[in-house]
């Protein structure tokens, strides 16, 4: 208990004589603005107090991570367009934006005048392809009495063969066109075509309305599969070097920030996007939580790349305010009549993996390889900073 009490006293102490101290500073303010932040000032025996230890940022063998942006994308067997193998006017438009429809589902009616002729025209084909098979059987079987003419058998074989061909040409269209072959022969005609939709999935957009008018070129509406979603992780040159395949990454969306989902890399462009120097890499989310994830969800990438030197400090030299990471760098010491005293500044910095009381840490802007840093007790640095007013960054 004593203990407690004289930790407590001795952190209080520090507080206050920080605020006297700023006082006699020849009636200047003790602190002042630089460009990481405001500078904050710790006397030698408050330091002693609370026992601040300094010393620089280390090399550490951790588990790496490379932090990049990316976002979430389908792979191009998953997403499709409805379009129609002829024009025509809509007729009927069967699904919603957002609906979930299965492959082959009708979407759509679409009505061409010209598929009646199209089945006129197989009907009258169907009826010469029987009177070209009997009159070729016939010529066959006068042939083999001995009393048929040679080049008439030849003639009529390739007639009928002929006539064949192009029924056959005209049911394979009637079949793309989802009309039945065998409904048209017994005289049911079509009068619209369905439209189906390609793959299972949720209809995204929606480009048509019934009455109006669609070619063969226009999309008619799109559907994407989200249940095979991947992530596209934008790689640049310097880090390349450490993503292979196989390696396990943490995917944080964007929008909500503490979520992280596991994945793990597939593949790996072999070619820069654009101008950018980046290269794309394909990873695939393997735990998605039950959370609903769309194509084009920003997010960032944590892909795992091993133990690796790293720059790293102590977890106590870390100090987070208003959700960013801070480490506090030695900018000079002086000494006066009131005894030494040091001069800090926060440097901000992003943080990557802490591993056996270290935290791999990669600052904002440049810092001196020889820069000497706070590297316990960080806190009580942090809290002196937010009495004065520390600059917000």
């Amino acid at each position: 208990m004593n203990k407690i009490i004289t930790t407590i006293i001795l952190g209080s102490a520090l507080f206050v004589s920080c605020g006297q101290h700023s006082k006699i500073q020849s009636g200047e303010e003790h602190e002042h603005e630089h460009e990481h932040g405001s500078e904050i000032a710790v006397t030698e025996a408050q330091m002693k107090a609370v026992d601040i230890q300094l010393g620089k940022v280390e090399q550490r063998d951790l588990n790496s991570v490379v932090r990049v942006n990316g976002q979430l994308t389908l792979d191009p067997q998953k997403k499709a367009e409805v379009t129609s193998l002829t024009s025509g006017i809509i007729k009927q438009v069967l699904v919603t934006e957002g609906r979930y429809v299965t492959t082959g589902q009708v979407v759509a009616y679409l009505e061409n005048a010209e598929i009646i002729e199209l089945q006129k025209n197989y009907l009258v084909l169907k009826k010469e392809a029987m009177m070209a098979e009997l009159e070729y059987n016939r010529q066959k079987e006068l042939s083999v009495q001995g009393a048929g003419v040679e080049k008439t058998l030849q003639q009529s074989s390739a007639n009928y063969e002929i006539t064949k061909a192009q029924l056959a040409a005209l049911n394979k269209q009637l079949q793309q066109l989802s009309i039945s072959p065998e409904q048209v022969s017994t005289g049911n005609l079509a009068t619209q075509i369905p439209l189906h939709s390609p793959i299972t999935g949720y209809v995204n957009k929606i480009n048509i309305s019934t009455g109006s008018y669609v070619d063969m070129q226009s999309p008619l509406m799109s559907i994407a599969d989200n249940s095979q979603m991947h992530c596209d992780l934008r790689i640049f040159e310097k880090d390349l070097p450490l993503v292979h395949l196989a390696q396990e990454a943490d995917i944080v969306l964007t929008n909500r920030p503490n979520v992280s989902l596991k994945a793990v890399v597939y593949d790996i462009n072999k070619s820069f996007e654009d101008e950018s120097r980046a290269i794309i890499v394909h990873t695939k989310i393997i735990d998605k939580r039950g959370f609903e994830l769309l194509p084009g969800m920003y997010v960032t990438g944590l892909i795992n790349v091993g133990k690796q030197k790293t720059d790293a400090v102590p977890n106590d030299a870390i100090v987070s305010k208003d959700g960013k990471k801070y480490i506090f760098v030695l900018e000079d010491e002086e000494e006066d009549e009131h005894g030494k005293s040091y001069h800090f500044i926060p440097v901000e910095v992003i943080t990557g993996i802490s591993e056996l009381g270290f935290t791999q840490v990669t600052p904002f802007g440049e810092l001196e390889t020889d820069a000497v840093i706070v590297k316990s007790n960080a806190f009580y640095i942090g809290s002196m900073s937010s009495e004065h007013g520390e600059h917000e960054h």
